[in-house]
């Protein structure tokens, strides 16, 4: 009896000591709170199917009364946000290849005839399209309804729609070309924040510091490696794309591969910051898995960007993932080519290049 309360009595010493070490410690600290703080408002604003805005283009050729009727609905509807009324077919499809448009709604010349409007939706991101559709469709099924109530009006207006870049409607179309980035870069800014902090713990940093090296050439030697495992391992989920799910490519091989490298240099530079501002490895981890899950969800690849708040919306436009996402989309299911994806291109660009810029700055005052 007495050895089992000493026994309880040192292991509730233990126990009582790496709570106090645990909690005590400030870095320690922040581990343990400013994580499930930022996940909890990332997951509960960012993480939705519903649609708070869904940009639309019309190109309406009939000046029938049940179309106007049915548009002035339409736009009477705060969930749409007109782009553009368009004059022409040219006019409409571009709005929607550009990204301006999430949905398009046709309305022919001979729409007295025949009562059906074209629905044209982007399902580069299935979920974003069908909620958009499901919506247009409500709008719609809710006008067939009153007209029948009001004049006894029977059969209505229908629905013809397509699905552009992904005609099938296949989720696999959105998360498959998404992952050709996301997994690369999940690993990749592991690798990259471990670089320092890890050779810091196991005593090799010092030795390092006394090579003949100048901070640039540290940081290019730390950070072509994983840049390169980064495009090596993204060209490796291309090929399971197009050779195994049968994913049709559309675009050009060097367009896609250089989207991928200037997108890995932007997430190696934010690993190398990372790596150079912390001490342990543990703080290396913590904070690096605390940047992947937000740059995915806020990058529109799982859960449409316009269901985001707008503040959320905001912050996604310094999202490195949300352009190289955009832009290997294009090149991957539309085919465009780099200048077309170069608005894209540009910020991230600027994005690497203050990262990479950021990672130097730090790593002169380690080495200072």
């Amino acid at each position: 009896m007495i050895n089992s309360l000493v026994a309880w009595t040192r292991l509730w010493a233990l126990i009582r000591k790496e709570f106090v070490v645990m909690l005590m410690d400030k870095g320690t600290r922040k581990i343990l709170i400013l994580p499930i703080i930022i996940q909890s408002i990332l997951f509960g604003y960012g993480a939705t199917f519903n649609l708070e805005q869904v940009p639309y283009v019309i190109f309406q050729d009939s000046a029938d009364q049940s179309a106007v009727s049915l548009v002035h609905q339409i736009n009477n509807n705060k969930t749409f946000t007109l782009v553009k009324a368009c004059p022409d077919e040219f006019c409409f499809n571009e709005a929607i290849n550009h990204g301006d448009a999430l949905l398009g709604i046709y309305i022919a010349n001979d729409f007295a005839k025949s009562k059906t409007i074209f629905v044209a939706t982007d399902a580069r991101n299935t979920s974003s399209a069908n909620t958009a559709l499901g919506y247009i469709s409500s709008i719609v099924n809710r006008y067939n309804q009153e007209q029948k109530e009001r004049l006894g009006i029977f059969g209505g207006i229908n629905i013809d729609y397509r699905y552009f870049y992904n005609v099938n409607n296949y989720t696999r179309y959105s998360i498959m070309t998404g992952m050709i980035l996301a997994l690369s870069m999940i690993q990749v800014m592991m690798l990259s924040s471990l670089s320092v902090s890890r050779e810091r713990e196991e005593g090799t940093f010092d030795m390092m510091l006394m090579a003949p090296l100048t901070p640039i050439e540290i940081l290019i030697g730390k950070a072509f490696p994983p840049t390169f495992i980064a495009v090596a391992q993204g060209l490796c989920l291309f090929l399971i794309c197009v050779l195994w799910f049968d994913i049709p490519f559309q675009g050009n091989f060097a367009s896609l591969v250089f989207v991928i490298t200037i997108f890995s240099l932007c997430i190696v530079g934010i690993g190398l910051a990372i790596s150079a501002l912390t001490n342990t490895s543990q703080q290396s981890v913590v904070i690096a898995f605390t940047i992947v899950l937000p740059t995915i969800i806020l990058s529109g690849m799982i859960t449409p960007r316009d269901a985001m708040p707008q503040f959320m919306q905001y912050i996604s436009l310094v999202n490195p993932f949300y352009y190289g996402l955009e832009a290997l989309r294009r090149i991957y299911l539309e085919g465009q080519t780099l200048m077309q994806v170069f608005h894209l291109l540009l910020p991230l660009l600027g994005i690497g290049t203050v990262t990479l810029s950021s990672a130097v700055y730090l790593f002169r005052g380690k080495l200072g």
